[in-house]
């Protein structure tokens, strides 16, 4: 198992699922998943190449939606 499953997994089993589901929905990342090759960022995951996982989150954290995005994710994981 990968390390993506594998925190997918236990992020869904940890009783976020519904925040989870909420935050890929929202409006913030529609703006963001036009901003990122998705079959490129899908390749360097598989691949383990964390030079391009992290150039693409610094861009997509540099903008107000990463951010905002980033705020309520963190938020939904710091509540019990």
């Amino acid at each position: 198992m990968g390390i993506f499953d594998k925190m997918s997994k236990e992020l869904m089993s940890g009783g976020k699922a519904e925040e989870l589901r909420k935050a890929a929905n929202s409006a913030e990342v529609k703006k963001i998943a036009g901003m990122v090759d998705g079959a490129a960022l899908k390749r360097a995951v598989e691949a383990g190449d964390n030079d391009t996982i992290n150039r693409v989150l610094d861009r997509v954290l540099a903008t107000e939606e990463g951010k905002s995005l980033a705020k309520k994710v963190s938020e939904s994981f710091g509540k019990k």
